[in-house]
């Protein structure tokens, strides 16, 4: 099943385009990579998807129907779950509390409900912690869950943001940079951890400058540069694209499009 479809999508700021007619699918249970130097459009496809931005041309469609003007709270909904490349964590709340919030886009409980603690609002709040403690189990949190998230060490920190993520019972999780910033042994754990989240039914799309990460855990891999789409494929195949190669040693740029 197709999960998600770009077609010649474009964003233009002024001048300057950041995406370039790119098309794009990610079928259910894939992960799929999407790598490119810095500036090549990566996180501005990210935002396209998630009601950030508006495409300039070109559509989105996921689960078949076309993703309009939408919120990004209405594509959350929709259930395209996000993490963001700079982690943006809750600093007052807990690791629990902080999960918690991304549950609340599926609980129907409205202000004043919620205020005066009618039956419906309780029963509500019992689920939303239950999901949320849940995840925290299958991500290895448990034993952090009453610890401020944002004092935790930063490897700490990006589980619990995927962990928020997650709590949005997503159909397309994407990962923005998850490996940023960690070292060596930080990187072999999030590799495993996004293998056990696809394992575990999800489809997972990754914006990843860690070759080494990505080749290990993407079924498909799709390369951008100056916001074009130079190349597609398994891989092995990327590994020997002479367009990649180029791109990634700096003497590609436009002229390996």
């Amino acid at each position: 099943m197709r999960i998600l479809e770009a077609k010649g999508i474009t964003k233009s700021f002024g001048g300057l385009t950041a995406v370039n007619n790119v098309d794009f699918h990610i079928d259910e249970g894939e992960i799929v990579s999407l790598i490119g130097p810095n500036g090549a459009g990566k996180t501005t496809f990210f935002n396209l998807i998630t009601g950030i931005y508006e495409p300039t041309k070109g559509e989105v469609y996921f689960l078949g129907e076309k993703l309009k003007k939408s919120k990004p709270y209405e594509i959350t909904k929709l259930g395209i779950g996000r993490t963001f490349q700079n982690i943006r964590l809750f600093s007052s709340m807990t690791v629990l509390e902080n999960v918690m919030t991304g549950q609340y886009c599926r609980t129907s409980t409205n202000l004043f409900g919620a205020m005066i603690k009618t039956p419906r609002a309780a029963k509500e709040e019992k689920a939303v912690k239950e999901k949320a403690l849940e995840i925290l189990d299958f991500l290895d949190l448990t034993n952090v869950k009453d610890e401020i998230a944002v004092s935790l060490p930063y490897g700490h920190q990006r589980r619990v943001e995927i962990a928020r993520a997650l709590a949005t019972e997503p159909k397309l999780l994407l990962l923005d940079e998850p490996a940023a910033g960690m070292n060596t042994g930080e990187k072999v754990e999030m590799t495993e951890l996004i293998k056990k989240i696809r394992d575990k039914g999800y489809t997972i799309l990754v914006i990843e400058h860690d070759m080494k990460l990505v080749m290990g855990i993407s079924d498909r891999i799709v390369v951008l540069d100056y916001g074009n789409k130079i190349a597609e494929g398994l891989p092995e195949e990327i590994q020997r694209n002479e367009k990649v190669i180029a791109a990634y040693l700096g003497k590609g740029g436009a002229e390996s499009c």
